[in-house]
């Protein structure tokens, strides 16, 4: 088996038009196996170069400059209900520097003629505000403070040329993760007094993208390795391994389409004005249908996404939540949206993911709020039920109780919420005379009240979703999860 590197692959040398702040697995199974995959199209002649940007020694970083930026993504998925598997090398990285100890070379990349497109990951508590970091460091520590000094230091070496400034593009997850990027560099451009024509220049000059990205990436495949080094023949050490799907929702329009054209070769990759619609449209149908999925599902015995959607009763439950509930709360052409909704839902069967219900289930209550509670309140308001959806607030309040005994699941979330939770209907003997119904209804109106699970709701209308949860609560309790699924489906279907 040959090693992976420059001297055993040929490829095509391109321009540095995209710098990538991190090196990690989401981005180089997402945004650098897309950038490969425009190159090989012909509708881009793009060249990465990643950066690593903390002063911490990273040795996948190491073995990635070993490597001569070379590395495979293998994807796996379900596309149009057949498994699928494909294994690309990717060959757009050109060069993999260290900011913090080859900051020369950093600085002459940042300041390449060719630089159109700046794209980062460098986690959700990347995009922070620091307030005594220093601008002068070469280069400063915190990422907006990087970002702020290289199109400063960008901007002088231009002469405030107006075509050198950059799509910046972060991928962080976090809501408004380009406009708070933006505003945090504007924020330290005028505490460390930069000029007014660079801060304009920002403003004109250089687009900040919200972005919403979605492809699980696992990363390297440690149990499946030795097969992928030897259908590829090579010694790969940084392999990434990915989900099939993939979806990148980018603010800004047609101005960074023209410089990252990357729908151009067919992938998923949709330019906006504003990514809030398609956000709130991503939220609802898989993050909040996996809100619901992984308390049902626990509490019926699963353990991974993929088992419990193998579960008929699970998979209708979930089909009939997004469909009968979910869209109907969601703006867009209804054919369009349940193409996008059996999307999503193909890819809870993929047999080559294991994605841990309990892993979802982490602050489950404060998921709920989020992605489910806004799905129950426009429902009320177009005067229809929801029952499917108290379902799923029941299922989540008792899993995190503690009171659904789900063998090896420990509850982590909010500590107030846990608090409040805790023991489940009657644990601190609210019942009185020891009535079950009286007892869930009076813990699911103090859990609903004290951690803001009725918000939109005027006062009757909070009673109402508290009594329905209750009762479920109290089904879930006397009559078990996979009897009160039935029921519940049964009621729905003959509603």
């Amino acid at each position: 088996m040959q090693p992976l590197d420059s001297t055993t692959v040929r490829r095509t040398a391109r321009p540095v038009t995209v710098l990538q702040m991190g090196g990690g697995n989401f981005l180089r199974g997402f945004v650098d196996w897309m950038i490969h995959v425009a190159d090989e199209a012909g509708v881009m002649d793009a060249g990465v170069a990643v950066v690593h940007v903390t002063d911490r020694p990273d040795p996948a970083f190491e073995l990635l400059r070993a490597q001569d930026g070379l590395f495979h993504v293998t994807l796996e998925g379900i596309k149009d209900g057949q498994p699928v598997r494909e294994i690309t090398r990717v060959e757009c990285v050109q060069e993999v520097v260290a900011a913090h100890t080859e900051f020369e070379r950093y600085r002459d990349l940042y300041l390449g003629a060719d630089l159109r497109v700046l794209v980062s990951n460098t986690t959700e508590a990347g995009i922070v505000w620091v307030e005594d970091d220093d601008i002068t460091a070469r280069p400063p520590a915190s990422f907006p403070l990087k970002v702020t000094a290289l199109l400063h230091d960008r901007f002088e070496h231009f002469g405030g040329d107006p075509t050198k400034g950059l799509a910046i593009v972060p991928c962080e997850l976090i809501e408004d993760n380009g406009s708070t990027l933006r505003e945090y560099v504007l924020r330290h451009a005028a505490a460390a007094g930069l000029s007014e024509e660079f801060q304009q220049w920002v403003r004109e000059c250089c687009t900040f993208s919200d972005t919403l990205v979605d492809r699980i990436v696992p990363g390297f495949p440690r149990d499946g390795i030795a097969r992928i080094q030897a259908e590829t023949g090579f010694d790969d050490q940084v392999v990434v391994k990915g989900e099939y799907f993939h979806v990148w929702a980018i603010s800004g329009g047609e101005a960074v389409r023209e410089v990252l054209p990357l729908d151009k070769a067919g992938l998923d990759v949709r330019f906006m004005e504003d990514i809030a619609p398609f956000r709130a449209q991503k939220v609802r149908v898989l993050n909040g249908s996996h809100t619901a999925l992984s308390a049902v599902g626990l509490q019926l015995g699963h353990e991974s996404v993929r088992e419990a959607f193998e579960d008929p009763a699970v998979r209708r439950y979930v089909d009939e939540l997004v469909a009968d509930e979910v869209l109907p709360t969601i703006d867009g052409e209804p054919e369009v949206l349940r193409g996008f909704a059996a999307g999503i839902l193909e890819r809870f069967g993929n047999p080559f993911l294991h994605h841990r219900l309990a892993d979802i289930a982490l602050n489950a209550v404060s998921k709920w709020r989020t992605r489910n509670l806004p799905v129950y309140v426009d429902r009320v308001r177009a005067g229809e039920s929801a029952q499917l959806t108290v379902l799923s607030l029941a299922a989540v309040l008792l899993l995190q109780s503690g009171a659904a005994a789900v063998p090896g699941f420990v509850p982590v979330d909010d500590a107030g919420a846990l608090a409040l939770l805790a023991g489940g209907p009657g644990a601190g003997g609210d019942g009185g005379a020891g009535d079950g119904a009286d007892e869930a209804a009076v813990w699911v109106g103090r859990a609903v009240r004290g951690l803001d699970l009725a918000a939109g709701l005027d006062p009757v209308e909070a009673d109402v979703l508290i009594a329905r949860t209750a009762e479920m609560v109290e089904s879930l309790t006397t009559e078990g999860a996979r009897a009160t699924l039935a029921r519940v489906l049964a009621e729905t279907t003959v509603g």
